[in-house]
């Protein structure tokens, strides 16, 4: 079980424990060989909770936990309408039932686009100003720590099946993150560092997932040498992936 203290966020992998695997920033460990590996199952306190398929990122809460595929379908192109305006809430949640519904090649764009903008929050925040449990900017920061654990492991574990088209993801994810959206109205609330500052530091993160794009078809041997070994690939091989219409 894994925990995220020090806030009313928590996140839980009902996984069991977690197995060692490539760590390289913007990665996180493999899950342990239990339970389903088509479904990711846990709860990021009180945006997510599997168990239930409880919801609560704002507007397009209901539609995201639909069971009807016609309308999980339209609120996911809805969304992206609205693309640049999406908080890292919503984009993980999105990417947790795309993957669970077999969305698969789509939901890790959605993963790879949620870090992004996760990321991005943690480094804009100002951590001077998160306040304690109860506050907008201090239950974000947990969260998106959050919502990495708990999501990571099931869409890395499938995703880095396919090392060419993973990169291809993470090159578009990063194509697209050049600029910094307008923070502020995607988080309310939230105290950031001054504005002139935005730029430079998306610019760090910005090289930082293009770097590790660089790095993984150098490494694509040893991953699957490991994915091998340590029985992921036997896991995930059986996993496909549905076309999501417009996405991947």
């Amino acid at each position: 079980m894994m925990m995220c203290h020090g806030s009313r966020v928590a996140v839980r992998k009902r996984t069991g424990r977690l197995a060692s695997a490539i760590v390289v920033g913007w990665l996180c460990a493999a899950p342990a060989f239990a339970g389903d590996p088509g479904l990711i199952d846990g709860y990021v306190t009180p945006y997510y909770n599997s168990a239930g398929t409880v919801i609560k990122v704002g507007e397009f809460s209901a539609g995201l936990a639909s069971k009807n595929s016609s309308e999980f379908v339209a609120t996911i192109l809805q969304m992206k309408k609205n693309w640049a305006k999406l908080n890292f809430a919503e984009t993980y949640v999105a990417a947790i039932r795309l993957y669970d519904l077999g969305y698969r090649n789509e939901a890790t764009y959605w993963f790879y686009t949620a870090q992004y903008k996760g990321r991005q929050f943690a480094l804009l925040v100002d951590q001077k100003k998160l306040g304690g449990i109860g506050d907008p900017g201090f239950e974000l920061y947990h969260a998106q720590e959050a919502f990495f654990a708990v999501t990571g492991p099931s869409i890395n574990g499938y995703a880095f099946g396919d090392v060419d088209s993973l990169v291809s993801i993470i090159r578009r994810v990063q194509s697209e993150n050049t600029s910094v959206p307008d923070v502020r109205s995607a988080y309310p609330g939230v105290a950031f560092v001054p504005k002139q500052q935005w730029q430079r530091i998306n610019a760090g993160l910005n090289s930082g997932l293009g770097q590790l794009a660089g790095q993984l078809p150098r490494q694509k041997s040893a991953i699957a040498q490991q994915r091998a070994q340590n029985g992921t690939q036997a896991r995930y091989a059986h996993l496909t992936s549905k076309p999501l219409p417009g996405g991947l």
